[in-house]
């Protein structure tokens, strides 16, 4: 086994803006009145959702992160308790990819100073704990578009502070940037022997490791931090587009931060609508480190030394 037959490599261009902070404004106390407060979200950074567009000029490829109509953001205010629910959820009305705007009515709350936490996508909570922490579920079956599946893809913003006034019911934020606390994985997969396979194309990506993948994790807004609730070791992406096996033509998944370390094993399940092709590595030659917040590429090259072909 070669470091040609797998790679990890982190993509700087891909690495996400931090998400902003609270504006270092006064508390503004609470006058005990309460009202209904329009607010109005925009984010104007590329580099923060939810699928990834390929552009390819002069021989280069980049990968520009990009938001989709329709994707929902879910909304904290202040703290919560156990098993709460997010006080509003806003769904993206822009339809430009380049930007997204955001717009709902907190009802019934106090004036005076608030903090919001937002996260996406709002249908991945799966729990909340008094401690400012959120449980999220990373799907272990993604399904795949155009890139990512935008379900499996939890992004959060920091605490942002706003000020409710009475007599000027409305407060608007503009270019809020999300931090995307999961690893995006960009797989390559290559035909290096297998002439059976000759011009078919991957409908199917399973892989399985030693390590939690995918599961239920909690976020501490208080330490920015991840920990694994319950752990799965494998993660599948069904495509909706089946890709070539060139080397060259992507597939993304999403996991759990991790390390493999060197030494344990990893295991590459891809079907095609003919053969089922097994790529196994028992003994990883190196460590190989998937961070949260960048897309790390994983090259597979299909071999004869370590890899099987079934006819389905």
């Amino acid at each position: 086994m070669t470091l040609r037959n797998i790679s990890a490599l982190s993509i700087a261009a891909l690495l996400l803006l931090p998400s902003c902070t609270a504006p270092k404004d006064e508390l503004v106390p609470s006058t005990g009145a309460k009202m209904d407060l329009t607010l109005n979200i925009t984010s104007v950074s590329p580099a923060t959702k939810t699928y990834i567009e390929e552009r390819t000029e002069g021989g280069e490829t980049t990968y520009i992160p990009k938001w989709a109509k329709g994707d929902k953001i879910g909304l904290f205010l202040d703290s919560w308790s156990s098993n709460a629910k997010p006080v509003l959820e806003m769904e993206n009305s822009s339809s430009n990819g380049s930007d997204a705007s955001f717009h709902g009515v907190l009802r019934d709350i106090l004036d005076g100073s608030h903090t919001l936490y937002t996260f996406y996508p709002a249908s991945a909570l799966i729990g909340t704990d008094s401690d400012n922490k959120l449980s999220f579920a990373i799907p272990e079956v993604q399904h795949l578009g155009n890139s990512f599946d935008p379900a499996a893809d939890i992004v959060i913003g920091k605490g942002y502070r706003i000020v409710a006034k009475t007599d000027s019911p409305e407060a608007n934020i503009n270019n809020i940037q999300f931090t995307r606390i999961l690893a995006t994985v960009m797989i390559d997969v290559a035909n290096k022997s297998k002439a059976s396979l000759d011009g078919e194309k991957i409908r199917k990506i399973t892989l399985t490791s030693n390590s939690a993948l995918t599961g239920t994790i909690q976020w501490d807004y208080s330490s920015e931090g991840i920990s694994v609730i319950s752990a799965s070791k494998s993660v599948t992406a069904e495509l909706g587009t089946p890709i070539p096996i060139d080397g060259k033509t992507p597939a993304y998944v999403l996991i759990n931060p991790v390390t493999l370390a060197k030494g344990s094993s990893l295991v590459a399940t891809l079907e095609t609508d003919k053969h089922r092709i097994t790529k196994t590595i028992s003994s990883l030659p190196q460590a190989l480190s998937f961070p949260g917040n960048k897309v790390s590429a994983l090259k597979l090259n299909i071999t004869d030394t370590d890899s099987t072909v079934e006819g389905l």
